[in-house]
């Protein structure tokens, strides 16, 4: 009986999922159906899923964005780097000195520069290009104030603000100024009631080093301090002068025009180098002069010592020793010399051999003796 109500269980069972997939199916068609017409439905009912899910599953956690802190102004350092050109360049300086001093600032370094180079010659004033490089340390409740009327005094050619914040390095120095300053405090306590000399010089070794801590972050925020107070500009000054178009010459293409260029070309350049060498002799001329009254000087100083030397030589003659006769030797005779050995006779060429043509051999006598 059991066994058969099982069965019809399980019978039943099976007959019932296919009716199920189909409602299945027709909710997601439904539900496709709501989307494919309008994402307003399918939208409001996931943000209702969602809510719902916080307010029951995680109402600890919070996803909005914590409050934003201010960030504290009051340890900001400006600093700014400005570069102007000027064509009054000795009326700008003067201009900028004037700046400082109504804005009660000071110049912190400064460097001129007259635009020559290291050698000995002497430039001219358009040969010259005046330069002027300071660190300016303005307040700074004024110094955009400052920045706007040091860039009305030329053209400004390039600019660099930035702004560091100190804050945080100023907020973690006074409160380890605080941490080292209470341990300096409980270490003369401890150092009052010390009687032992050992012990006491142990805690003066460390009292000592605290307080030298102390003191180097004493002096990093005062420097901390002072750069707030007073912003940095680097200023520099250049002097320029307003650009003027050279008149083009057209050349031109007939022999006579090129010729008189040329020659014109020449006696230019020739006039040029005449007027180069007349200030080259006009600057050594000095030296010139200097140099022929010393060789001058020496020729005097040599003739006259050739005169005093000549009269000494007058005044104390030489004596001349006299001149001794010649000793004459008797000759000696020569020599024995040693007896040469004897040659070994030298045997003559063969003699000649009998000429059977006696007219052949007589034709050259007789014309030796014509010759002669």
């Amino acid at each position: 009986m059991k066994k058969q109500t099982i069965l019809l269980l399980a019978i039943a069972a099976t007959l019932a999922l296919p009716s199920c997939g189909s409602d299945k199916k027709d909710d997601y068609s439904s539900a496709s159906d709501n989307n494919v017409s309008g994402n307003f439905v399918v939208q409001d009912e996931t943000a209702a899923e969602s809510e719902d899910i916080e307010n029951t599953g995680a109402e600890t956690i919070s996803y909005k964005q914590a409050d934003v802190k201010l960030i504290d102004t009051k340890m900001l350092v400006y600093s700014c780097d400005m570069s102007i050109d000027v064509l009054e360049f000795d009326e700008s300086v003067d201009r900028i000195h004037e700046l400082i001093s109504n804005y009660k600032g000071f110049i912190e370094s400064e460097v001129y520069s007259d635009g020559g180079s290291s050698t000995q010659w002497r430039y001219s004033e358009d040969e010259k290009w005046k330069t002027l490089s300071a660190v300016v340390r303005i307040p700074s409740a004024d110094y955009d104030n400052f920045c706007k009327d040091a860039e009305s005094v030329g053209d400004m050619r390039r600019k660099n603000a930035s702004v560091q914040n100190l804050s945080t390095e100023y907020s973690d120095l006074k409160t380890t100024l605080s941490i080292y300053e209470a341990k300096e405090q409980r270490y003369l306590d401890i150092l009052s009631g010390i009687k032992n000399e050992a012990d006491a010089v142990k805690i003066e070794n460390e009292l000592t080093d605290i307080q030298i801590q102390i003191a180097t972050i004493k002096t990093r925020m005062n420097n901390i301090e002072n750069d707030v107070a007073y912003s940095y500009i680097n200023l520099t000054l250049n002097e320029v002068r307003e650009y003027t178009d050279k008149p083009v010459v057209k050349k031109t293409d007939t022999f006579g025009q090129r010729l008189k260029n040329t020659v014109s070309e020449t006696w230019d350049t020739f006039l040029e180098f005449l007027e180069g060498l007349l200030f080259v002799i006009i600057k050594i001329l000095p030296y010139l002069l200097l140099i022929g009254l010393l060789a001058f000087i020496i020729a005097k100083i040599v003739k006259l010592i050739s005169k005093a030397a000549e009269k000494y030589r007058k005044a104390h003659p030489k004596p001349v020793r006299p001149v001794m006769p010649a000793q004459v030797y008797p000759p000696q005779p020569p020599a024995p010399q040693p007896p040469r050995p004897q040659a070994p006779p030298v045997q003559g060429p063969p003699p000649p051999q009998k000429v059977q043509n006696t007219e052949a051999a007589r034709a050259p006598q007789k014309q030796d003796e014509t010759k002669k």
